[in-house]
């Protein structure tokens, strides 16, 4: 056609897509978008062929596994299967579609950071517990109970910490047993300084009713 024959506005007279403004391929995607919507599956496979490397990039992008990636992009499409219906304007399905994948991608990004943080307490805590059960209470240096000797008595400590409630033998762990400062178990615990004074003091007295002593002395 030649260019005398387009319209002022740059369009063509007849009635193609080009003659309305209307990119062809945007009209292709919205009719296969309408025939998956009536139930066509092999239009929807067309869609997932003509999209799945770029939602595949995607993923592989927030993920850094290929494996996790192929997941991510399995499960972007099969969200998009379920909502095509709600799609107001078939026509912009690919920026539809890369919202879908961009909010899965970072719903997974934050569950596996959870996980490594759940993972890293767990790791924490055993080494703690660890911790605690070989070198026992000696460094804490309780008082020696009536009638027992110093290693009897560190045993018992031991034993005695077990049972104490977690909270209570995390405070006293770290601050006695790992040597923090309150500020430093404010961080490790997520709790206010007068939480900490507050679990130190119990547990101070519970183990002293238990051992059968007033004394604070080489526990300050």
């Amino acid at each position: 056609m030649r260019p005398d024959s387009l319209k002022p506005d740059g369009s063509r007279p007849d009635g193609s897509p080009e003659a309305k403004g209307v990119d062809p391929e945007a009209m292709q995607v919205a009719q296969l978008v309408h025939q998956a919507v009536k139930g066509s599956l092999k239009a929807f496979e067309e869609l997932i062929a003509k999209y799945q490397r770029a939602v595949f990039n995607i993923a592989l992008y927030k993920s850094k596994n290929y494996f996790d990636a192929e997941d991510l992009t399995q499960d972007v499409f099969l969200a998009a299967f379920k909502a095509l219906s709600t799609l107001k304007d078939p026509e912009h399905f690919a920026g539809w579609l890369f919202g879908i994948a961009y909010n899965r991608c970072h719903k997974w990004f934050q569950r596996e950071r959870n996980k490594i943080v759940k993972i890293q307490e767990i790791k924490e805590r055993v080494a703690r517990e660890e911790r605690l059960r070989s070198h026992g209470s000696s460094q804490l240096q309780f008082p020696s109970a009536p009638g027992n000797t110093g290693g009897s008595n560190s045993q018992h400590l031991s034993e005695l910490l077990q049972k104490l409630p977690v909270d209570i033998k995390e405070a006293l762990t770290l601050k006695y047993l790992e040597g923090l400062s309150y500020q430093e178990i404010e961080a490790r615990l997520g709790i206010n300084s007068h939480r900490i004074d507050y679990l130190i003091r119990k547990g101070k007295q519970m183990i002293r009713e238990k051992m059968g002593q007033r004394s604070e002395e080489g526990f300050s």
